[in-house]
């Protein structure tokens, strides 16, 4: 959380003078660097400023170039391919724990059925 609250200000900053396309690109190369360090809170920050980007993007849409329009949608494309590559990271680690229980899981059911000799 620590580089995402230090790179925050940074792109409020940015986002007073830089144009869309090089405030997007900075927001999406950040996830990309530190995406691995972030806790959820620092996941939800960087989805807040991408949505406020994409806001800005949709609501003067035809002010862009082609060019501009162009490398705002790889860096979009960039953004939502992190996002499905660390929800894919999420699921695979919630399946290797549940992996992990798995079999207590299946000897507590197995008990369930067992005969109990001792009434």
């Amino acid at each position: 959380m620590k580089i995402f609250i230090g790179i925050a200000p940074l792109l409020f900053i940015g986002s007073c003078t830089a144009p869309l396309t090089n405030r997007i690109e900075e927001c999406v190369s950040d996830i990309e660097t530190n995406h691995e360090e972030w806790s959820q809170e620092d996941w939800n920050l960087s989805q807040e400023e991408y949505n406020k980007l994409l806001k800005e993007y949709e609501e003067n849409y035809d002010t862009y170039t082609q060019e501009e329009k162009s490398a705002i949608d790889r860096a979009i494309g960039r953004y939502n391919g992190m996002i499905l590559k660390h929800g894919i990271e999420e699921f695979g680690n919630t399946i290797e724990e549940f992996g992990k229980r798995l079999p207590s899981l299946i000897e507590g059911f197995g008990s369930a059925f067992e005969n109990n000799d001792s009434k």
